[in-house]
């Protein structure tokens, strides 16, 4: 009975059991060894072959109802398995092996071998006829795999934070220990052994940063609450210094008390360095190292209108105007010094330059406008006084030799001086240092001069102007009206010339030619052309004109003209607002066509291949005009004003306007005829074959927004085939 409980035991146990003769044959195996061994779910109920009496322990009792034949195989499969068996040290401790089992599978055994005798309690150990070996015999491939899975886990978390610069520390608050991960301790310089108390890591912490760090943490075990802190850091070496920035958490026990602090440290001592170099870039020269233009124009803003800055100088005691005056410096012939020498020697003499102002004016804010114009605000000296400081720059420049290379190289500067009380804001304090600057070129360069308000009135107009337009711009005091183009013949109106106006209440009013003017020569016309045009095409989305197909014409500027990205930008705020191109024209002043030709042409051909009108503005006013009404690719021509003021009057203006007509339509334009002012002048164009008229016959100039607001002007079909026509 007993033999049978055992048999049955050995038959359902999870690990295998194996019984060889001392020669290393297979006795008897049970059934979780021969599942190992062949795979199979089941296996025969007993795998033993008749062997000594001793055995009869393994076996089952009663009748065999088990064939003999898959008794063989399953010993004969054990026996073949190559299990690693070898290396097994009866009576000793288990060992792990690999194998690769008969299916082709690796597997990880762990193998115990105990040595017995048959019937002999008292065996010695020596094999004889009756000695045998049992193994257990247990499959740990599953948990292996798991093993060789976390160990890839913490070998890949290692990797990862010696890429990341990071480490894992965590603080046992009940015993106040620390235990810190091994990229962690090298991050700090120590051997991964080390023991690091807490005492020990605050003492790295920069002192000025202890208190802020134990503030963090105080507070997050307090709320039990995740935490973030940047801190300085020393190395082990004492001297080395990082910036850590650290994530935590703070874990309790199941009465909510805090007993851990789990969190992470990453250096990033060089992101930090990294911000810091860009944020220098942003604010200074990478060339010279001074305060580049926008740094320094800011300070010089801040300078004049007495704002608070981080380095503002103070006012006047008396609440005047800040004193202070401010250094316009620009190299002499500098361009010659780039062409003969090259622009590694030119760089190396900004350089010196750079140096020479700052050893000079140490105490002064120095900074560089671009190219070879620099900029310094003496912090208290007046007119006279920064007089004096410049020319006494001037002459220290023109003293000091530049070597590069073994070359010695001397160069002088200009300057121009402004006392800052001359000035309401830092664009008028450039233009006025910039004139007083250009007087010093004029009068042989390598010498200061000083801003005298009378003797710039007209620029000091100019520059208020520019002001004041670019504020009405900013402030959304920029107003369009449209003035209504008519066909001479039928009387409809086929489309709007926009123009510009300044509606800012300020006084005197200003007429478009007088601020337009003071323009000419500004940046600003960038921006007013490129206003204008989203203005127009914003118009052309509107569901009116939509509906209406309305066409509008613009003027530019030549500074657009000559802007090589200006057609594209017209194309693709088009596109943007999916507007037929053909609703919009573009109107260019035949002065400015004659001073860009290939421009003008470029731009045109550009516009018109999309569909686009482009008209010649005010022709008639120049020399050469029907020469480039040839050569350049318009699709209107708008005949100046002054040009047919009287042909219903004057024979000799009849024949000039019909000689333009005649041009005109034999290039395939249209005619546009301006300023028309009368009936009796109007018929005199149309009978002279001019195609539309405007001025103040036709229509006076209305807002836009009043216009788009309006019901339909004419009727539908009539309006088509016109606009067609206009097309052309």
């Amino acid at each position: 009975m007993v033999a049978s409980v055992v048999g049955l035991v050995a038959d359902v146990v999870s690990t295998g059991l194996l019984v060889v003769t001392s020669d290393s044959r297979v006795v008897w195996a049970n059934r979780a060894l021969s599942a190992l061994v062949t795979g199979a779910a089941t296996v025969p109920a007993e795998t033993a072959a008749p062997g000594p009496a001793g055995l009869g322990a393994f076996r089952r009792a009663g009748p065999g109802s088990v064939d003999p034949v898959d008794l063989v195989a399953a010993r004969l499969a054990v026996a073949e398995a190559g299990l690693p068996l070898a290396r097994v040290v009866p009576d000793d401790e288990p060992r792990a092996a690999a194998w690769q089992a008969p299916d082709g599978t690796s597997r990880w055994l762990e193998i115990r071998c105990r040595a017995f005798a048959d019937g002999d309690p008292n065996w010695s150990g020596q094999f004889g006829a009756e000695g045998y070996l049992l193994y257990e015999i247990v499959d740990n491939t599953a948990r292996h795999h798991e093993e060789e899975v976390a160990g890839l886990r913490e070998r890949w978390l290692r990797h990862v934070e010696t890429i990341a610069r990071t480490g894992i520390w965590e603080w046992d608050l009940v015993t106040n220990e620390v235990a810190w991960s091994d990229e962690l301790l090298a991050m700090f310089g120590y051997p991964t052994d080390t023991y690091l108390d807490y005492d020990t890591y605050r003492s790295l912490i920069h002192p000025d940063d202890v208190t802020k760090v134990e503030g963090v943490l105080e507070q997050a075990i307090a709320e039990v609450s995740p935490f973030e802190f940047t801190h300085r850091m020393y190395f082990a070496d004492r001297a080395t210094e990082c910036v850590l920035e650290c994530h935590g958490d703070v874990l309790t026990d199941h009465a909510g008390t805090p007993i851990r602090i789990m969190g992470t440290a990453h250096d990033v001592t060089e992101l930090i360095r990294a911000r810091r170099e860009l944020a220098q870039l942003t604010t200074h020269d990478p060339l010279t190292g001074l305060r580049n233009r926008q740094a320094v124009t800011g300070l010089l803003a801040e300078r004049i209108a007495g704002s608070a800055g981080s380095e503002r100088i103070d006012a006047a005691p008396n609440g005047s105007a800040p004193a202070g005056t401010l250094l316009l410096i620009n190299i002499d012939n500098f361009r010659d010094i780039n062409d003969a020498r090259g622009h590694a020697v030119g760089d190396a003499v900004l350089r010196a330059l750079a140096q020479t102002v700052a050893e000079t004016l140490p105490t002064s804010i120095l900074g560089r406008l671009g190219g070879d114009e620099f900029v310094v605000i003496l912090e208290s000296a007046g007119g006279p006084d920064g007089l004096g400081v410049a020319d006494t720059l001037c002459a220290k420049v023109a003293r000091h030799a530049i070597i590069v290379d073994g070359v010695t190289i001397r160069v002088t500067i200009s300057i121009g001086v402004l006392p800052l009380s001359s000035a309401t804001d830092s664009d008028t304090a450039l233009a006025r240092a910039g004139l007083a600057l250009r007087e010093a070129k004029d009068a042989g360069r390598g010498r200061a001069r000083l801003f005298a308000a009378e003797r710039y009135e007209h620029v000091d107009r100019r520059i208020s102007l520019v002001r004041r337009v670019r504020d009405a711009l900013d402030g959304g005091l920029m107003a369009l009206d449209a003035q209504p183009i008519v066909d001479l013949t039928s009387r409809e109106v086929q489309g709007y010339e926009l123009l510009l106006r300044l509606r800012d209440g300020r006084q005197p009013e200003l007429a478009p030619a007088e601020f337009m003017s003071a323009l000419a020569h500004s940046d600003l016309t960038l921006a007013l052309d490129r206003w204008v045009l989203r203005q127009a095409v914003a118009a052309l989305a509107s569901a009116t004109a939509r509906r209406e197909r309305l066409r509008l014409h613009v003027n530019i500027s030549g500074r657009s003209v000559a802007d090589p990205e200006f057609g594209q930008f017209v194309l693709g705020t088009l596109r943007a607002a999916r507007v037929d191109p053909s609703q919009l024209g573009l109107e260019i002043a035949e002065s400015v066509a004659v001073v860009s030709l290939d421009a003008t042409r470029q731009l045109a051909e550009t516009l018109t291949d999309a569909g686009c009108r482009f008209t010649l503005d005010d022709f008639g006013a120049g020399v050469g005009s029907f020469v480039y009404l040839r050569n350049l690719p318009f699709t209107n021509v708008k005949i100046d004003g002054d040009f047919l003021r009287q042909v219903d009057t004057s024979p000799a203006d009849t024949v000039l306007v019909d000689a333009v007509v005649r041009v005109a339509r034999c290039l395939g334009m249209y005619t546009i005829a301006e300023n028309v002012d009368r009936e009796s002048l109007a018929l005199a164009l149309r009978d002279l074959g001019v195609d539309y008229a405007q001025g103040f016959l036709t229509g006076r100039p209305r807002p836009l927004t009043d216009l788009l607001a309006e019901v339909p002007y004419a009727d539908p079909e009539t309006r088509e085939v016109s606009l067609n026509g206009f097309l052309g």
